[in-house]
């Protein structure tokens, strides 16, 4: 028995240095991946400037386009975030007036049995508890009356004290209701400002793809330009790759191969051009041009991590994920991006909205999924609807 016990003293040192080498190891891990995503970032921004930079250098028809579609983005940003204000500041208001409501009738009722009280006692008057205990013969009457008269007065203090606390929460609740009202009408100003500026950015965007399409009327000249797009899709492939390398795969959850046949849609829409199908030339569709209104939610296919968030020339505002093990996938043309590069993202997930940008003229997305870099037919991966 004694032997045991000492064997179970021994084990305990042990167990204790195993739990604080585990806890070391969690926490290297932890920091280890922090600065991995530390680096893609960094990476990815760098990779971002360089378009950056190169959209700046072009002094052309599509740079113009490019330039629009961008602040387009960031005002439907500043729109959707200004209807999220106002929403929220009319619920507050809402709240803020059934408060004001209750406080002002309670304050009607209190103000009732206050008046109430003062009337009893002047009735009374404020020697009758004496004259009770000089004329009381009973001794346990007395002790009753005299109860009576502290629970009477206790009463009292208690509602003039309730009365003050109401009449002080009323006025703040009041300022509270002139404040929400007044940032909610600033929302409003800013909101309209916003959604006229959109509407000349579209229009203005409308003008500019009329001229880009003249210039390229000639099939020959579409074929270029698809041709130019296409190099940069594969080039930036090539980077994102390259920088999402040492990125740790997520544990615990199912590998994207395991899911293959059963992947939900990006989105519910209209599928318009299909993987494999003739572009112009000897080019082909390499993923699905899916047909959505604009505005419409885009979610991800799988978890992963979003290694690319922002614009490419012919793409437009473009969300690429990395899903582990060589697997990735896009989703293009957007009109408003809502993950950022960095982002770990679940199967389902919000991350954009439809739209046109990239040139097109009709609202899609367009979607592809890429094992080792190579695009894939969507269809033998995604479920059917």
């Amino acid at each position: 028995m004694t032997k045991l016990r000492a064997r179970s003293f021994l084990a305990l040192p042990l167990i204790g240095c195993i739990y604080l080498c585990l806890s070391a190891y969690g926490f290297a891990e932890d920091h280890h991946h922090e600065s991995e995503l530390k680096q893609l970032k960094k990476n990815i921004f760098a990779l971002e400037k360089k378009l950056d930079a190169q959209r700046k250098e072009k002094g052309e028809v599509q740079t113009q386009i490019e330039i629009i579609e961008i602040d387009s983005h960031q005002l439907s940003q500043n729109i959707r975030s200004l209807q999220d204000e106002i929403t929220s500041a009319s619920q507050k208001l809402k709240k803020l007036t059934a408060e004001k409501n209750t406080l002002e009738m309670r304050i009607a009722n209190q103000r009732q049995a206050i008046a109430q009280h003062i009337r009893s006692a002047y009735k009374t008057g404020s020697e009758e508890p004496l004259k009770l205990f000089l004329n009381q013969q009973d001794p346990q009457k007395l002790v009753r009356t005299l109860r009576y008269y502290d629970y009477l007065f206790k009463a009292r203090s208690q509602k003039v004290s309730q009365f003050t606390a109401d009449i002080n929460q009323l006025d703040i609740t009041a300022a509270n209701i002139k404040t929400t009202k007044k940032h909610l009408a600033n929302s409003k100003k800013l909101l309209e400002v916003d959604r006229n500026k959109l509407a000349d950015k579209v229009k203005k965007r409308e003008k500019i793809l009329a001229t880009l399409n003249k210039s390229l009327v000639a099939d020959n000249s579409k074929l270029a330009e698809y041709q130019k797009q296409r190099k940069q899709l594969e080039n930036l492939i090539k980077s994102v790759k390259q920088a999402a390398k040492k990125i740790a795969p997520a544990k615990d959850y199912p590998s994207f191969i395991s899911r293959k046949g059963k992947l939900k849609w990006p989105l519910k829409g209209k599928l318009s051009k299909r993987f494999g199908t003739p572009r112009g030339g000897d080019l082909f569709w390499e993923g699905w041009l899916i047909s959505a209104q604009e505005g419409t939610a885009i979610k991800s296919i799988h978890q992963g991590r979003v290694v690319f968030s922002n614009y490419l020339r012919g793409f437009g505002l473009l969300v690429i994920i990395d899903h582990g093990a060589g697997y990735m996938s896009l989703y293009a043309h957007n009109k408003e991006l809502i993950s950022a590069t960095g982002d770990w993202i679940q199967s389902g997930e919000i991350i954009a909205r439809t739209g046109n940008t990239g040139g097109i003229v009709d609202t899609a997305l367009y979607f592809e999924i890429r094992e080792n870099g190579m695009p894939v037919n969507p269809k033998t991966w995604l479920s059917k609807r």
